[in-house]
């Protein structure tokens, strides 16, 4: 595509800032015991977390916010685990296209118990720009898309009717805010930038310490994807931003058979650390066309890791007449 060289530059530009303003590490993350990344998403957790150039589902507002815009039909999801076979924790999220250039979604997310509870409810709205020429060039923002997410938490503790005379208890109430970017390289491989948390802030209420804020740590991931012949090869890296967190690299693999049946297997572990914490993931979904112009997805996702295994499960639902969109462009 040597005739939007423009694009290629751009897109240059924004890898160069955003790994030259987490080249050095921040001090320690201060990571608290709450809202930590959970694995969220039965088809991200399929692939093995690799999910950032792709997020073209209700799974945008958990991966990436920019590829709301990548969906062509409105959709709904619904997901449910139990870590570790005791801590229930769902999502639900939703991607409605507004035109051809706006698209929106909102999420909620739970995890916990009586012990320690966490919720999040958010929304998200992903854009471009009409193409910008700029002298004998021009920028195709028909390859681009751009997201944000602003989301509210909440969260309680000490709630349990087992905690004995001297339990802690309490509760917090916060906000943050993700940014995503996208492009199409060409019709078969995308790339995308997924800054988690970039502003944030979470004020903590505790019988003991009384009122005290900390942040959530940010993170940041890089991600690629190629698709030919209704396979998806995907690749995700998460940059560290402090000393005490570590890289880490995703790959991940979707095979479309039929229209029909989708299958997908992924694994990630960490780099240049003792604690690879790897993980193996195995995912599939089952699609049935109901009525006219309804499809529903019935997913499973099982993954294999060091602590703990997990079993993720959930539903899909899509309707509408697709938008037209063409192969590599997001309009």
């Amino acid at each position: 595509m040597a005739e939007r060289k423009t694009t290629s530059s751009l897109l240059l530009l924004v890898l160069l800032l955003a790994v030259a303003t987490t080249g050095r590490t921040q001090g320690t993350s201060n990571i608290p015991g709450a809202f930590s990344e959970a694995g969220f998403g039965v088809r991200p957790s399929g692939m093995g977390g690799a999910f950032t150039a792709i997020s073209n589902d209700g799974n945008a507002f958990l991966t990436n916010p920019a590829g709301f815009l990548l969906g062509s039909r409105p959709s709904f999801m619904a997901n449910y685990a139990k870590l570790f076979g005791l801590v229930p924790s769902g999502y639900f999220g939703l991607l409605y296209p507004l035109s051809k250039r706006y698209a929106m979604g909102a999420g909620f997310l739970f995890l916990g118990d009586d012990a320690l509870s966490e919720y999040t409810l958010g929304v998200s709205l992903a854009f471009t720009f009409p193409n910008l020429p700029v002298g004998k060039n021009e920028i195709y923002f028909d390859q681009m898309s751009f997201g944000v997410t602003l989301k509210g938490r909440w969260a309680s503790f000490g709630n349990n009717p087992d905690g004995g005379e001297n339990q802690v208890t309490g509760s917090g109430a916060g906000f943050g805010v993700d940014l995503g970017y996208i492009l199409y390289v060409n019709a078969n491989l995308s790339l995308g930038v997924m800054l988690r948390d970039a502003i944030n802030t979470f004020r903590w209420d505790s019988s003991t310490r009384g009122s005290y804020t900390e942040g959530v740590p940010a993170t940041l991931k890089l991600g690629g994807a190629y698709r030919l012949n209704g396979t998806t090869i995907a690749f995700d890296f998460r940059k560290a931003l402090h000393s005490d967190t570590a890289n880490r690299a995703y790959v991940g693999i979707e095979k479309s058979f039929f229209e029909m049946v989708v299958l997908r297997a992924g694994f990630s572990n960490n780099l240049g650390t003792g604690d690879l914490n790897r993980r193996w993931s195995f995912g599939m979904t089952l699609l049935q066309g109901m009525f006219e112009n309804y499809t529903l997805g019935i997913n499973a996702a099982y993954r294999v890791g060091n602590i703990e295994n997990l079993l993720r499960f959930g539903l899909h639902l899509e309707w509408g007449s697709p938008k037209a969109m063409t192969r590599g462009r997001v309009y």
